[in-house]
């Protein structure tokens, strides 16, 4: 991250990219559609950061597209094994 970044996401490696990458039709099962936004997200500095940040939003209303290099069902099952450390 730089010094000069007010916020995490300005030094994301998806920023200025295209969001039908990161969030694509819903409506097209294929497992490969999220493809180009895993291989941004591989390279991106602060992709704990978002993942971090995604998984305290889903709580709430968000649960569709790539964040920190996940998908939803990734997400999911990830944020289910965090609750049952947890316990």
């Amino acid at each position: 991250m730089s010094n000069h970044s007010e916020h995490w996401s300005e030094d994301a490696a998806c920023r200025g990219k295209s969001a039908t990458v990161f969030f694509p039709d819903h409506r097209i099962l294929n497992d490969h559609r999220y493809d180009e936004a895993m291989t941004i997200c591989a390279n991106c500095t602060v992709r704990q950061k978002c993942l971090e940040m995604v998984i305290v939003l889903e709580d709430t209303d968000d649960r569709w597209g790539v964040f920190g290099g996940m998908t939803p069902p990734q997400r999911a099952k990830l944020r289910k094994e965090l609750k049952e450390m947890l316990r």
